[in-house]
Parts: structure tokens; C-alpha cells; sequence
């Protein structure tokens, strides 16, 4: 009897201290995946895992959308009960490694159940790397994609074939564009501005220029380069009249606008909305100029610095099964977003949907050059509302793009100078 009662005792123990349930290891599991962005299949993964690993006990939360879930897990962390794994946005990563909450992976990766990271794209790994060293992987990740309605193209003498430039792409929307009524704007345009986010560092990449420098000491956003990408597209829509930035989606539909740049996670419902609408659409990568330049979207997996050896070891298992090479192809086909391993891309799983929808190989076009967001902890809340600003001074009011510019890296670099006071 005493022997019993210690072997409970010893077990208690063990479970407070290790986080172990009636099954083994416990660990939680926060994303923002919703029925369009692949739920159902994800579920179906964690199921699988669930069966290969009945030690491991897996708690799976929508936690919401992508800021209120990290701004959850911060406040999780301080509180002392954040999850193991987080899905989180692209840009927001940096405000949880300069946080202290995110658990080095790299010890698992290269040990003996590692996995081969040259499987994986390096520009996505990137997005999950800090100073050198890996904290998660990369999961639902998307580029922008340039979307175009082939029958308004050739309804203006154009072949079917998407602009490759941007001065093809004021070409191309200065032979589609119409002012029917008279008022000044084009009531039919070729392209839409629609507000600028990571668009901005895709108009000003692929003219070579950057938003931020390597470490992280300026921001370079008004560079001559960036300067004139802004000032192209601001003639496109007030010298040119061939692009506004005041339509919607609708208008695409409607065939008042023949071009889109919208993300890769959108297209599974836009080839649903095209033979709807009876639309032939195509689908392209963003147009290249001094470069190609496609920034990196979606949102990736992070191991979370908490809990036990043993959940920790656990939180690896998990994220190598959701990210195996069958796995990622599964999510893939079901989602849209971009497999990060090439064994993943070249599976028959994906290369059958690949066969019955070619479009859905584009976004894999603009691999190559597809960069990681800024990372720097203060880009959503600090930097991202100034470009919200240049986007409505640039077009609303036609102001000067370089003062706007100037102006708006003078904010930024302020707020950077005291991040970085305050880290070192």
C-alpha cells in the first residue's frame, strides 16, 4: 500500500512538473486558420498526429484573427501561460523574438529527429529566422499575385498575355482605361491601387529599392529608387488616368477594372468568382523591373519559449508533422497558400492540382524572389499607419511624393532610433 501511494506521489509529481496528462506531454496549439484558409485539412493533420502520438496531448484554439491572437499569446506570456505553438502574421513575429518568447528550434532541427532544411525555401525560412537562428516554421505563406481579366485585354487589341514591367503595365492600362463620362477619372481602369501594406515593398523592391536596411540601423524608403516607383504610380492615376486607387473588388468583377494585385490565398475563390462571372482570368507573377521583388505574406509557426523539456521536445514533433513533406502539400492543395519544402512541391498530390489548375502554380514562379517582411517589432503599429497616410496624401490629394517620403522615413527612423536605444 505505501509502495502504491508513493508511485502516485512520484507520478504527481512528475505531472506538475513536466506538464504530463492522463495521456503524457500536454501542448497547446493557437492559430488564426479559418474554412477559407484550410481549416478542415489542418484539423485533419492534428488528428493524424494525435493517433502517431497518443503520449502527447494536443489542445488545438482559433485563437482569432492574426493581431488579436498574438496580442493574446503576449499577454499569455506575461501571465506565465502562453500556448507551445502560435501562428502568427509575417510582420509580427519580431515583436515576440524582441519579447523573449519564442523557443530556438535549431537543437532539434540538426538533431537525431531533425529534418533537412535545404527541403526548404531559404527566402521563407528568412521570415522564421532572427540573428541567425531558426524559432519555427514557415506554414500558410503567400506572395501577391497580379490577377487580369484576359477578355477586357483583348477587348483593347491586347494579346492574353500579362504585362512583365511596369512600363508594359501603364501600357496595357492606358489601352484599357475609358472616361466615359467625361468627369476627369477613368470609369473602366487597368489597375488599382488599392491601399499599399506589403504592396508598397512590392512597387518599391522591384525597383531596387528597401523599406529598411540590413541592420536594421535606417529606413530607406525614400531613396531616388522608391522615390520614383511612387511617383509612376501616382502619373498612372492623375497624369496617365489609366489606374485608380478608389475601387474595390466588386469593379474587377463588374469589368470596370481589369487588373488586381491581390494575395495567393485569394486565388482558390477567385477562379470560383471568374467562371461565376464568366470571366477568363488569368493569373501572374508581379511584374519585375531593376529586379524581381515578391514580399512574403501568410504567417508561419512558432515554438513558444515554455513549458518542459519534455513539451518542448513534444512542440518539435508537432511542428515537423504539420510541415512534412506530405502534409504541406496536403494543406496546400486545400488552401492555396505556397508549400515551403520543393519535395512538397513536386509530390503528385500537388502536382495533380497543378494538371487541373495551372494557375495554381504561379505563386511558385516568384519563389526565388520572394523576400521576408520588415522585422522590426513595431512595423504594424508605427510604421504601417505613415505608408496608410503616404497612400491617401499620394492619391487623394496628387501631393509631392518625395516630401511625403522624406517626411514619413523622418517618423520612422525616429521611432527606430529609440527601439534600438532601447535594446542595447
Amino acid at each position: 500500500m505505501k509502495a502504491t501511494l508513493m508511485m502516485l506521489a512520484t507520478a504527481y509529481v512528475w505531472a506538475t512538473l513536466f506538464g504530463s496528462t492522463a495521456l503524457g506531454v500536454s501542448i497547446s496549439v493557437w492559430h488564426s486558420l479559418t474554412p477559407t484558409l484550410g481549416v478542415e485539412t489542418f484539423d485533419q493533420i492534428v488528428e493524424e498526429f494525435r493517433a502517431a502520438h497518443p503520449d502527447i496531448n494536443v489542445d488545438v484554439v482559433y485563437a482569432g484573427g492574426y493581431v488579436p491572437s498574438v496580442e493574446k499569446a503576449i499577454a499569455a506570456f506575461a501571465g506565465g501561460a502562453p500556448p507551445n505553438v502560435l501562428l502568427v502574421e509575417q510582420t509580427r513575429g519580431a515583436a515576440l523574438y524582441y519579447g523573449g518568447a519564442l523557443l530556438p528550434i535549431d537543437r532539434y532541427v540538426n538533431g537525431p529527429d531533425g529534418i533537412d532544411l535545404s527541403d526548404f525555401s531559404q527566402t521563407m525560412l528568412g521570415a522564421v529566422t532572427f540573428d541567425g537562428v531558426l524559432y519555427g516554421l514557415p506554414y500558410n505563406v503567400s506572395t501577391p499575385l497580379l490577377y487580369y481579366n484576359r477578355d477586357m485585354f483583348r477587348a483593347a487589341g491586347l494579346s492574353g498575355e500579362a504585362p512583365r514591367s511596369s512600363a508594359e503595365l501603364l501600357e496595357y492600362s492606358s489601352k484599357i482605361a475609358r472616361d466615359t463620362d467625361g468627369n476627369g477619372a477613368a470609369d473602366t481602369a487597368g489597375i488599382d491601387f488599392y491601399s499599399w501594406g506589403w504592396l508598397f515593398e512590392a512597387h518599391l523592391g522591384r525597383a531596387g529599392a528597401r523599406v529598411l536596411n540590413n541592420d536594421l540601423s535606417s529606413f530607406t524608403f525614400n531613396s531616388p529608387e522608391a522615390v520614383n516607383a511612387m511617383e509612376f504610380a501616382q502619373r498612372m492615376v492623375h497624369q496617365h488616368r489609366a489606374a485608380r486607387f478608389d475601387m474595390n473588388y466588386s469593379h474587377f468583377w463588374s469589368g470596370q477594372l481589369a487588373m488586381r494585385e491581390v494575395s495567393t490565398a485569394s486565388l482558390a475563390n477567385n477562379i470560383r468568382n471568374a467562371r461565376e462571372n464568366s470571366m477568363d482570368m488569368g493569373v501572374a507573377p508581379l511584374v519585375c523591373d531593376t529586379e524581381c521583388y515578391a514580399p512574403i505574406g501568410g504567417g508561419n509557426f512558432f515554438a513558444l519559449n515554455t513549458g518542459s523539456p519534455a513539451e518542448q521536445e513534444a512542440t518539435w514533433k508537432f511542428l515537423k508533422h504539420i510541415t512534412s513533406t506530405e502534409n504541406y502539400a496536403r494543406y496546400s492543395a486545400s488552401s492555396g497558400y505556397m508549400a515551403a519544402r520543393r519535395s512538397a512541391f513536386m509530390s503528385p498530390i500537388l502536382q495533380d492540382v497543378f494538371d487541373d489548375e495551372p494557375e495554381y502554380r504561379v505563386t511558385y514562379e516568384q519563389m526565388n524572389w520572394a523576400y521576408p517582411r520588415p522585422k522590426v517589432p513595431f512595423w504594424q503599429s508605427d510604421v504601417a499607419p505613415l505608408l496608410a497616410d503616404l497612400w491617401r496624401a499620394q492619391f487623394h490629394e496628387n501631393a509631392p511624393v518625395k516630401s511625403l517620403l522624406d517626411e514619413a522615413v523622418r517618423q520612422a527612423n525616429t521611432r527606430l532610433a529609440e527601439w534600438n536605444f532601447e535594446r542595447h
